[in-house]
């Protein structure tokens, strides 16, 4: 099992995932709600994921690629908009 902590400056909101889009101005198609929320860490299974956030505020990036490690935590940050 792996750690994933997901912070968010926005504050606390839903971690949605699915397949990686064509590029990086194209939000997840069809994402998936993971039961987890930003700014705590969860566990989950070794492998890749991408992560976005499901919330109305502007945030960057819209989405991000995690490589999960068995027994190893990865942070990644989005951040508000202005």
């Amino acid at each position: 099992m792996a750690t994933v902590r997901i912070s968010f400056d926005g504050g606390n909101v839903p971690i949605i995932m699915g397949d990686m889009p064509a590029d990086d101005q194209t939000p997840i198609a069809d994402p998936t709600p993971t039961g987890f929320t930003t700014n705590q860490p969860f566990i989950v299974v070794e492998g890749m994921y991408c992560f976005g956030l499901e919330t109305a505020q502007p945030c960057s990036p819209l989405w991000q690629v995690v490589q999960a490690v068995d027994g190893e935590q990865t942070d990644i940050a989005f951040r508000k908009l202005p």
